[in-house]
């Protein structure tokens, strides 16, 4: 750099000014970030321009070697990091990525513009400024599907909201196709928004004719999820070929010592009186030790209508106490004495019970 721009000297160009894309390109290809140190308006104002950003962004693309197509998350972080958030932190916000700005990047770096495409996608999407990414989509012919469905996966990851779907969707991305090769939406992200209760999401896909795998997410829903979200994932597997009944619901949610009470207790709620009951009693009782809520779950049974008659049945020959006494140990048995007390109660046979656990349930 010759004297008339060295930066140690105030800088001033009143006489013989270079155009602008000529100083545009002499301060994106030194240190930005000295010249702005300067405070001169002049210079803000080269570096406030359009031109400046294209030709900042061309150079710290080549410092970066940015490949044509990345082959990880990792390659659009990295090279976001690399590349676009250096303007960033210079201008104080992700704000000069603007319509004119892709626009003229588009015009005068055609090929750089579609190599940074999904960087630029990726930020314009992570802070949720759908049109400008949909404008860099369109312009670009970017394919969504890149990285195997990582991208998209990803983009849901940081932002699971509806609104990003209904962008995937309208720029190109068909739901039910993606959904069938597994490229997304697979057990991972579909088990993390059971976990979350997002119906909203859910219910999305099931509009777009994407098969949930109900059945399996209900086994998470159980134990990490809300009454609502065991509700659709009930209704959804309908439309499955191995619907699943509250019944069957029920004989899950009891084998689970994990599973939410209040779950627990709308399932029970919506099962009809069966020999599932009397199952689903025992189980309680004989997994106690495990699960602080098993007596309340037990007592939602019991105080359900008709449920006398089916909890004092007899499972295979055998009473409830007596398959209850078969599990008994010492370190078990004061949590299951209280079940064995609500059966004397309700009428079931003490016969073979041990004299110990007669004495303790008395």
């Amino acid at each position: 750099m010759d004297s008339a721009l060295s930066l140690s000297e105030p800088l001033s160009f009143a006489t013989d000014p270079l155009p602008t894309p000529v100083l545009a390109r002499v301060i994106a290809h030194s240190d930005p970030h000295k010249w702005h140190e300067l405070r001169s308006a002049s210079v803000r104002a080269i570096i406030g321009s359009t031109s400046f950003r294209c030709e900042w962004i061309c150079n710290l693309a080549c410092a970066a070697n940015v490949p044509h197509r990345p082959k990880a998350t990792d390659d659009i972080i990295r090279t976001t990091n690399m590349v676009l958030d250096p303007i960033t932190e210079l201008v104080g916000s992700d704000a000069w990525i603007s319509e004119n700005f892709i626009r003229a990047l588009e015009y005068h770096r055609p090929r750089l513009f579609i190599t940074l495409a999904p960087y630029l996608v990726w930020t314009l999407l992570l802070s949720e400024r759908q049109r400008l990414a949909s404008m860099v989509a369109t312009h670009s012919h970017l394919d969504l599907c890149i990285l195997n469905g990582q991208f998209v996966r990803d983009l849901l990851e940081n932002k699971p909201f509806v609104w990003m779907l209904e962008w995937l969707e309208s720029n190109g991305l068909e739901m039910h196709d993606f959904h069938q090769q597994e490229k997304c939406f697979n057990m991972s992200i579909l088990t993390s928004w059971v976990m979350s209760s997002r119906i909203d999401l859910l219910s999305f896909l099931a509009q777009h004719h994407t098969n949930l795998p109900a059945r399996s997410l209900l086994e998470y829903a159980l134990s990490h999820s809300t009454p609502e979200t065991v509700d659709f994932l009930v209704s959804h597997s309908s439309n499955n070929q191995n619907p699943i009944s509250w019944n069957d619901l029920l004989m899950m949610a009891c084998t689970d010592a994990m599973t939410r009470l209040d779950v627990f207790q709308h399932v029970v709620v919506n099962t009809e009186p069966s020999i599932v009951w009397t199952f689903a009693a025992c189980c309680l009782a004989s997994h106690a030790m495990l699960d602080d809520n098993a007596y309340v779950k037990f007592s939602a049974l019991r105080n359900s209508s008709n449920a006398e008659q089916w909890l004092t049945r007899s499972l295979r020959g055998r009473t409830p106490i007596e398959c209850l006494c078969e599990r008994l140990t010492y370190e078990n048995m004061p949590y299951m004495s209280p079940f064995i007390r609500d059966y004397l109660a309700l009428g079931v046979s003490a016969t073979g019970m041990p004299s110990i656990v007669a004495i303790l349930c008395q």
